[in-house]
């Protein structure tokens, strides 16, 4: 009795000892909050489409946040130039990508209504997709918003989607007026995600930088 009690823990532990470790994803949205504790100046955005990246810069350009980003797939690309922020909403559903879903249930029967071909199905209601934390930059409904995505890929009609630990803290930064620079080139600060947390300097102004694991 003792050896049979014994002997299944004994095996348990060695075949423990041999599991691997999972590996690094390399697909999750990352999003680095340098610093928390930022000074009312100005802010502005810069969002590089060649590293799918965004960047939250104060007015000295002390780099604050920086997360990645998706942007337009071929045919929908999104534009460069500078931008300003125009409309701020917390929670905005598209008016031209949406759904169509039973009006009493909301359950989704149509999940792309623009590839739909025919009448609405009887019973639905149209319902926009949700782009949470919504910034508007052009008129013709560019803007940066919450949004799934594996980095590196670009997946939207055009906006700028962003993980939400990311865009939840550019939008409680950036006003109506805040400019947006989008571009091909590299940013000209260099990229957070190079920088380990432990060899970050706390000399920053004064203010002790926050760096949470990536998100």
């Amino acid at each position: 009795m003792i050896r049979y009690t014994i002997f299944p823990i004994l095996t348990f532990v060695c075949v423990s000892c041999g599991v691997k470790s999972p590996p690094a994803d390399t697909t999750s949205p990352r999003a680095r909050i340098l610093m928390t504790d930022v000074s009312p100046q100005p802010v502005s955005v810069d969002i590089s489409l060649s590293s799918m990246t965004a960047q939250l810069l104060q007015g000295d350009g002390t780099l604050l946040a920086e997360m990645d980003v998706s942007t337009g797939e071929a045919g929908n690309r999104t534009p460069k130039g500078n931008f300003r922020v125009t409309e701020k909403m917390l929670l905005k559903r598209s008016n031209l990508y949406g759904q169509y879903v039973r009006k009493d249930t909301r359950e989704v029967v149509v999940a792309r209504h623009w590839e739909h071909k025919g009448p609405k199905p009887a019973g639905t209601v149209y319902q926009g997709i949700a782009m949470p934390y919504w910034m508007r930059l052009t008129a013709g409904g560019v803007g940066m918003h919450v949004g799934q995505f594996s980095r590196g890929v670009t997946t939207s009609k055009g906006c700028i989607r962003c993980p939400e630990v990311g865009q939840n803290f550019f939008y409680e930064h950036c006003r109506v007026g805040t400019p947006v620079r989008i571009h091909s080139g590299s940013h000209s600060i260099p990229s957070a995600f190079g920088v380990s947390p432990e060899s970050q300097s706390e000399d920053n102004g004064g203010r002790k930088p926050t760096l949470p694991s990536y998100q």
